[in-house]
């Protein structure tokens, strides 16, 4: 029998948890995806969208914090944005939300599969691989299994004892002379835009803390979820930071074999090889604790897929099928499809432009929120009533500023890279906003 129901979380979370769920939401992003932004900038360019994408990330934190503390009881972003706009535009960041799930899961499923099929020695086994784990995961979703917050953080340390491994592994390769022989790639207007996607990627998910808000300790409220959320994007950072420049500064970039890590889905294990040897013990033991962070991220990407599709899917006979078994079934067959046909860094932009739709919309909202709160406090002083000030500075307003002008120019970058896809998405949201959603 599946339950209709799981508890995510049996009590009230603290800092700590807080810290661990944003980076273990995101850490698999540190994972692969980086290596197809070098493949276009270099990695001595590549700096300049990842700290773009990170500027964008501190105003989306800020804004996600300030709101929270408005709305401690929100469930997700897409609230925000029903405040500050209505039901109908609140239904276009769920489709956003969506997008940016639904097309993860196919992108660090291959890179599951790269990461076993490397271990074994067989490359040629990931889509198997990553289809096995696929119909796994999505039998284990009907059940609605949950990630506790314990095992979560026990998962989030290990992916950071990962990545500290493969630094100490290849630090003692580092040479500045790296960065100096690793002269491909470019820095212009068209690169620029097509690597900050995967500058993104670096980031992208850190907003799943709001998804826990309404399970936050309430006692100094706004202590806790800021220092959580700040942690753990200061954490993502500087992690992020690392692992490029030892990476780039570790790899004997005049061996034409080093290119090679540009096309691949396990550029961390196989930079690795290419640093010390493949055979080495640690590249092996690398690689192994790489796949609890690469499995605890799909699981916990793929239900989050699921969850959010389950909502729009039509009800049908409870003899034919659950809309739990449509929405898992569907995000199966899409994975599915992706897995076979498309190249990770197509997906990794349909991720990303999810994304940074949600995030466009959140930082606008606060700007409005903020504007209805001021306008209702000036009402009531006129009035000669007591007025309550919810949010709390205007520094709130300038990162929200920043972070909806760096999103607006990632939509459009993502307009500029596919726009059929934009326009499958735009006429996908208003049929399911202006018919489907329409009561």
């Amino acid at each position: 029998m599946i339950p209709t129901e799981t508890k995510v979380i049996n009590k009230k979370i603290g800092v700590f948890s807080i810290w661990a769920i944003g980076v273990g939401m995101v850490i698999s992003g540190e994972s692969f995806g980086w290596n197809l932004g070098w493949a276009i900038t270099g990695p001595n360019w590549f700096y300049l969208p990842v700290f773009v994408a990170a500027i964008m990330y501190f105003g989306l934190v800020q804004s996600l914090i300030e709101l929270a503390c408005v709305y401690p009881n929100v469930k997700g972003p897409h609230e925000y944005v029903e405040f500050a706009f209505g039901k109908k535009a609140g239904a276009f960041i769920v489709l956003a939300v969506l997008f940016e799930f639904l097309f993860a899961t196919p992108a660090i499923a291959s890179s599951l599969g790269e990461y076993l099929g490397f271990l074994i020695g067989d490359l040629s086994l990931a889509p198997w691989i990553a289809t096995l784990f696929l119909v796994a995961f999505s039998v284990i979703n009907l059940f609605e299994v949950h990630i506790g917050v314990r095992f979560l953080t026990i998962l989030t340390l290990m992916a950071i004892a990962e990545l500290f491994l493969y630094q100490g592994a290849v630090i003692s390769s580092f040479k500045f002379e790296n960065f100096a022989s690793n002269a491909f790639g470019n820095m212009s207007f068209e690169s620029f835009i097509q690597s900050i996607p995967y500058a993104i990627w670096l980031f992208l998910a850190i907003e799943g803390i709001s998804l826990m808000t309404p399970d936050i300790q309430k006692n100094n409220f706004r202590k806790k979820i800021s220092l959580g959320y700040n942690l753990a994007f200061f954490t993502l950072f500087i992690l992020a930071v690392l692992v490029l420049t030892l990476a780039a500064g570790g790899i004997d970039w005049s061996n034409p074999a080093s290119l090679s890590i540009l096309e691949e889905n396990h550029p961390m294990p196989a930079s690795m090889a290419l640093i010390l040897g493949k055979g080495h013990i640690l590249v092996q033991i690398f690689t192994f604790i790489g796949l609890f962070g690469l499995l605890a991220s799909l699981q916990g990407i793929a239900l989050a897929a699921t969850t959010q599709l389950e909502p729009l899917m039509p009800q049908l006979s409870a003899r034919f099928a659950s809309k739990r078994v449509l929405a898992s079934g569907l995000v199966l067959f899409i994975s599915l499809l992706a897995v076979w046909s498309s190249g990770t860094g197509f997906l990794i932009e349909l991720s990303v432009f999810g994304a940074v739709c949600m995030y466009l919309a959140v930082s606008i909202s606060l700007i409005k929120l903020r504007r209805k709160a001021d306008t209702s406090i000036r009402q009531t002083l006129e009035e000669g009533t007591y007025a309550h000030v919810s949010f709390n500075s205007y520094f709130s307003s300038a990162n929200a500023w920043l972070a909806a002008f760096i999103s607006l120019i990632c939509v459009l970058a993502f307009v500029y890279l596919q726009f059929t896809s934009f326009l499958i998405f735009v006429a996908c949201s208003l049929v399911y906003v202006f018919v489907i959603q329409k009561k």
